[in-house]
């Protein structure tokens, strides 16, 4: 109740007086209702008081220590409170008389914290399903919520926390948590497969719980629930699994399917492996959703797949006849199920391609290549290599051949270059299968392929690794060389005969075997290390006639030091190049240092190791006159590595400076840092030598080449070269690096009076000449 004040005790007659001379009239019209206040007051005039009025009331007001800036205050105003129970309270001043007129009950500032949290709640809420579903599907939800009684619950993403035993608590509290963690992420980064999973997870532990209380679930959880885990996203491969589950759980609790979500249940029921109850759940529909316009075409054609799937033949073609026979919209792809299916029984193929040409007259000029490819794997999965061919001709003449009931193809369909863009066509989609029944089309037809298609297909066989391709690979290659071989018997046997016998080749239709062939099974049999069928294989090379490339001559030295036997690597590499006049590559010369002794042992015997110095700057020198084939591309930084480890290996510190040089000036080669590292510890392993005694040894050359360039920063900017705060540059910090490890390598030889002629006669063995310029003043290190 409002409080009581001794106010009224001290109120002067003057001031009584005024209040009654006051109009009943002024009281009415200030005390109106709303629906008349929006009337104009034409009969009754405001009042105004009389300015007597006003002083007297100023008086009064300053006798009562009320007025503003009024300088008596020996008057003072308690102010009292009565509560409930009829206790009195004095209020502190005026502020607090203020308030508690405001909110007599003191609950005001309760309920202003409970607003604040329901519309912070509901911004949550608005901006979960804008992101989810978008602005109209939240402009539906509010239409939704707005039209619904006030005496439901109202709309939440969250679950009540609260009035759930303690073992349940804990579920509800993650999976509350999960749901405030997708609405702020999953705007900006989308369905993460990881943010499903941890959905999926924690409504899983918490279905037990959500199922004894279903009331405490709102619809709109469930369809937050159902929109994430039955998101048709890459990032959510356990998608059906998710929507059986779910659909299970909802229609246990009550919450009506919508019609989509009803057959995406059943679709997901039939592929969880409930093929029985997803087609009686289908037949329960048929009345409903079977007859609605909205979703007689989606209803029938999930039918269809279904029955499709089982094999039943009847039912799925009653199904096409009620889409073919409805006047509703559908997509005439909806055959593409039952044309499988007919395709996959002999007996019925017949009925397949003739729904395949009805499919194509519906698409008309819609149909796209996508479509045709779909037909034609369709023949092709199931054998009918045949049919599929009419197909393939019809989608690269535009439906202006027809081969059907022909008895002699035209030849310009029935060529080797048509049937290469069709085999071309089914390798990138990687359809090796087909393009293997298209090859034996092809022979039986005498179309010859042409060797550079079937190669494709032997090197698409090969990468897949899989064994049973790979034995496809090697049977269609050796036909090949078979072919390859009696094609030299052939060609032996004219130069025998007379001018004007000519003798036809003899095959069983396949392409003769070309380079790229043996470069396929080569580089195959390098890389599983079966050696026995390399040597096999280089036996029927040279007896092809066919002259090798650096492809192949590599493949053989890999094979052979793969083997072990990379003693036979440096002789068998010279016989072959000086044979066949084949030029070496970079991997030709990155075996050749991978054969060397010093890099295949552990260790080199003392007495060979001035035999195996010699080996290795003839090995050096070779390379030196084959340096024209690194000007285009530069010298690969793995070779370098071997060229320069051997040296050291070998301990021969002339031939590593000299190597070292040659390769900077002749062969453009910038040492990476690891390398000048790995030189100045003396070991390829770092990791392992930091491990071990070495570690110490490593840290002192890290300090000292850190050491150097600081150096070295500092004089280019005493010279003016660098300006002050200027870091080194990346090249010039290269180029500084390799001074360091050059200037490193030649401090290590000892010069005396022979040093000159051991460093002029090791560049003569290395093939230098001259090239290379003996010591050099070098920088401090």
């Amino acid at each position: 109740m409002p409080p009581r004040t001794l106010v009224e005790n001290f109120i002067c007659r003057s001031c009584l007086s005024t209040l009654r001379k006051q109009t009943p009239a002024a009281q009415w019209a200030l005390r109106r209702s709303s629906s008349q206040a929006t009337q104009p007051l034409a009969s009754v005039s405001p009042s105004h008081p009389s300015r007597d009025q006003d002083i007297e009331r100023q008086k009064t007001l300053e006798a009562l220590g009320l007025a503003k800036g009024s300088k008596i205050d020996r008057v003072s105003v308690n102010y009292f409170e009565q509560g409930k129970g009829g206790k009195l309270r004095r209020l502190q001043d005026e502020d607090e008389f203020g308030q508690s007129l405001m909110d007599p009950d003191g609950q005001m500032e309760a309920r202003l914290k409970e607003m604040e949290q329901e519309l912070e709640q509901a911004t949550q809420f608005t901006k979960i399903v804008e992101e989810i579903w978008g602005k109209q599907g939240a402009e539906k939800l509010r239409q939704r919520v707005a039209s619904q009684d006030e005496s439901l619950p109202k709309p939440s993403l969250l679950l009540p926390e609260e009035d759930w035993p303690p073992q349940h608590r804990t579920h509800i509290v993650q999976l509350n948590n999960m749901i405030r963690t997708i609405g702020r992420k999953i705007h900006g980064e989308g369905f993460t497969q990881k943010r499903i999973n941890s959905l999926w997870k924690y409504y899983s532990a918490a279905r037990i719980a959500l199922s004894k209380k279903p009331e405490f679930v709102h619809a709109d959880i469930w369809d937050l629930l159902w929109q994430i885990l039955a998101a048709d996203h890459a990032n959510n491969p356990n998608r059906m699994s998710h929507i059986h589950t779910l659909a299970k759980d909802m229609q246990k609790a009550g919450v009506p399917l919508r019609d989509d979500q009803q057959l995406l249940a059943i679709e997901a029921t039939f592929i969880s492996g409930f093929r029985e109850e997803a087609v009686t759940a289908h037949k329960k529909l048929v009345t409903t959703l079977g007859a609605t316009p909205e979703t007689f075409a989606e209803f029938w054609e999930l039918g269809l797949r279904m029955y499709c799937l089982m094999g039943d033949m009847a039912r799925a073609e009653r199904v096409v006849n009620t889409l073919l026979d409805s006047p509703y919209e559908k997509d005439p792809r909806f055959l593409f199920p039952f044309i499988r299916m007919c395709v996959e029984n002999p007996a019925t193929v017949e009925k397949g391609f003739e729904l395949y040409q009805r499919l194509r007259s519906a698409l008309g000029d819609s149909i796209t290549i996508e479509d045709y490819d779909q037909v034609i794997s369709y023949f092709l999965a199931s054998n009918q290599t045949e049919f599929a061919f009419y197909v393939f001709v019809e989608m690269m003449t535009s439906n202006t051949v027809d081969l059907r009931g022909t008895h002699k193809v035209p030849a310009s369909v029935s060529n080797p270059f048509f049937y290469g863009k069709w085999l071309k066509r089914l390798i990138g989609a990687g359809d090796l299968q087909g393009a293997y029944n298209v090859l034996l089309h092809m022979k039986s037809r005498g179309v010859m392929p042409q060797a550079i298609v079937v190669n494709g297909l032997i090197g698409a066989w090969l990468r897949s690794g899989t064994a049973d391709n790979i034995q496809k690979a090697e049977e269609v290659a050796l036909a090949m060389i078979n072919a390859r071989m009696q094609f030299i018997n052939v060609r032996k046997d004219m130069q025998n005969l007379a001018a004007f016998v000519r003798l036809r080749q003899y095959g069983d239709g396949w392409p003769r075997a070309n380079l790229e062939t043996f470069s396929l099974l080569a580089e195959n049999y390098k890389e599983r290390g079966i050696h026995n069928k390399m040597e096999e294989l280089w036996r029927a090379f040279r007896q092809a006639e066919i002259a090798p490339d650096s492809f192949m001559l590599n493949q053989l030295l890999s094979s052979y030091l793969q083997d072990g036997q990379g003693k036979h690597v440096a002789s068998l590499s010279r016989d072959l190049t000086n044979y066949y006049q084949v030029e070496p590559d970079s991997w030709t010369f990155l075996v050749l240092w991978q054969a060397l002794p010093v890099n295949r042992l552990i260790q080199v015997p003392p007495r060979q190791l001035l035999e195996e110095i010699s080996n290795t700057r003839s090995l050096f020198a070779e390379m030196v006159r084959s340096a024209h084939i690194f000007v285009t591309s530069g010298i690969d930084a793995q070779l370098a590595r071997y060229v320069l480890h051997s040296f050291r290996k070998l301990d021969d510190k002339f031939g590593l400076l000299l190597a070292y040089r040659a390769l900077r000036q002749i062969f453009k080669f910038t040492p990476p840092d690891i390398i000048v590292l790995e030189l100045h510890v003396g070991s390829t392993d770092l990791e392992r030598t930091g491990k071990g005694r070495g570690g110490v040894r490593l840290v002192h050359a890290g300090k000292q080449i850190e050491g150097y360039m600081k150096r070295r920063h500092q004089e280019l900017i005493a010279s003016g070269q660098l300006l002050e705060g200027d870091g080194m540059p990346d090249d010039v910090k290269q180029e500084e690096l390799g001074n360091f490890l050059e200037a490193l390598l030649q401090s290590r030889i000892t010069q005396d009076e022979s040093s000159e002629q051991l460093l002029t006669q090791a560049a003569m063995e290395m093939g230098l000449h001259g090239g290379v310029p003996s010591f050099e003043t070098s920088p401090a290190i």
